[in-house]
């Protein structure tokens, strides 16, 4: 299953809380890609360059760690043919629109940030 630049993107920002995925690239030299990856979403710009960056990032990941950046699968909502369009459930939106987001909003807790831009995520519906 491809993943989609906006799961790439959601997955690169979560790791940008840290030193760790930085400390990865620079060992399997593909620090020059973690910086332009960086400096793309942080200008809010999506196109085949940050993809290529990604993608790259993943393979260093995969060759360090055994596992790559990316999720192998994705999570979404389908109402049946008939059913309200929405349910309930809530999710954790980019503020910028620009990744997948992240995880279940659950009641009462704080919006963690962004990774890239240090903006709170927005709460938005579960989506599609």
């Amino acid at each position: 299953m491809a993943v989609g630049v906006d799961v790439k993107i959601a997955s690169f920002c979560r790791e940008l809380g840290d030193d760790t995925l930085e400390g990865i690239a620079r060992e399997e030299n593909a620090l020059a890609a973690y910086l332009r990856a960086r400096s793309a979403i942080q200008a809010g710009r999506v196109d085949q360059e940050l993809e290529a960056d990604l993608d790259a990032l993943d393979e260093a990941v995969l060759s360090a760690t055994g596992q790559g950046l990316f999720p192998s699968g994705s999570r979404a909502f389908q109402p049946l043919p008939g059913a309200q369009e929405t349910g309930g459930a809530r999710f954790w939106e980019c503020p910028r629109g620009l990744c997948s987001g992240r995880g279940r909003v659950r009641p009462g807790q704080p919006a963690p940030s962004c990774g890239a831009s240090g903006e709170p995520l927005k709460s938005g519906p579960l989506p599609r």
